[in-house]
C-alpha cells in the first residue's frame, strides 16, 4: 500500500480495526506509535499521517495535507469492453498510469454481456480504480464512463482533441507517424476481436485517424499499454 486513500466523506483521525486499511497497516507494514505514512483524500490533496495511539478497536492519527498529486495525463481511452478479469487489471493499471478518462463500450464483435457483469452493475470497478491510485501514489483517479455502442462513446467526447484508433486490418498510418496537434488525445482500441467494417466507417466518419501498431495481433490489454506508452512519449509527457 504505497498511499492510504480516504474518501472525502470519511472522518479523519481514527481508523477502526475492522477496516481493510487498518489490517494492512498493522499486519503488513507493522507500524508503531510515532510512525508516519503517506495518505491522501480522493480527488484532493495528500500528505502524512502520524500514528498517535493504538487501541484494541483501532488507531488514532494526526495528519497534514500539504501536497498535490501530479495532474492526470490529458488522454481518454475508448476500449471495447473485455472480459471482467481483464477489465479489472486494465482499470487498475490505467489508473496507476494516470489517464484522465476511461470509456468502456460494447462493440459489434464483442460480447455484449460483459458490460452487465457484476463488475459494472454493482460498482465493483471503483475498487480497482482506487487500487490504481494507491499503487501510483495519486489522489487523482480517472473518470469512468460506459456506453452500449462505439457510436455513443464517440459522441461523448469533445471535438477539439486528437482522435486516434488502432486497427491492424485496414490502417491508414503507422503509429510512429503520429504528430500531436492538440493537447488532448482520445485513443480508441477495439475488443479482443477488433472492430467491424461498420465501426471502422464510424471511426473515419467521426474524424479518427486509423493507425497500425505493428505486425503482431495483440490482446486488448497489451495494446492499451503499448499504445499509451508510445503516445505519451510522442506528446513529451514521459
Amino acid at each position: 500500500m504505497n498511499l492510504i486513500l480516504f474518501k472525502k466523506e470519511e472522518e479523519l483521525g481514527f481508523l477502526p480495526k475492522d477496516d481493510a486499511r487498518y489490517k494492512h497497516i498493522m499486519d503488513i507494514i507493522k507500524v508503531t506509535i510515532g510512525d508516519k505514512l503517506d495518505f491522501g483524500i480522493i480527488g484532493g490533496k495528500k500528505g502524512k499521517i502520524t500514528i498517535t495511539r493504538i487501541e484494541d478497536r483501532g488507531f488514532y492519527f494526526d495528519y497534514n495535507l500539504d501536497n498535490d498529486s501530479p495532474a492526470l495525463y490529458p488522454v481518454t481511452l475508448i476500449i471495447g469492453t473485455p472480459r471482467p478479469p481483464v477489465a479489472k487489471r486494465l482499470l487498475k493499471d490505467l489508473s496507476t498510469t494516470g489517464v484522465e478518462k476511461i470509456i468502456m463500450c460494447a462493440t459489434d464483435l464483442g460480447e455484449k454481456t460483459y458490460l452487465s457483469s457484476k463488475l459494472w452493475k454493482d460498482q465493483q470497478y471503483v475498487e480497482y480504480i482506487i487500487e490504481g491510485g494507491i499503487q501510483g501514489e495519486s489522489t487523482l483517479l480517472p473518470e469512468i464512463e460506459r456506453y452500449y455502442s462505439l457510436k455513443k462513446a464517440i459522441e461523448s467526447i469533445p471535438s477539439d482533441v486528437d482522435r486516434l484508433a488502432m486497427d491492424n486490418i485496414s490502417p491508414d498510418l503507422t503509429l510512429s507517424s503520429y504528430i500531436p496537434k492538440s493537447k488532448n488525445v482520445v485513443i480508441c482500441i477495439g475488443g479482443e476481436r477488433g472492430f467491424s467494417d461498420r465501426e471502422r466507417n464510424i471511426l473515419r466518419d467521426s474524424g479518427f485517424s486509423i493507425f497500425k501498431i505493428g505486425e503482431r495481433v495483440l490482446r486488448t490489454e497489451t495494446a492499451c499499454h503499448h499504445v499509451l506508452g508510445s503516445i505519451l512519449t510522442t506528446m513529451g509527457l514521459i
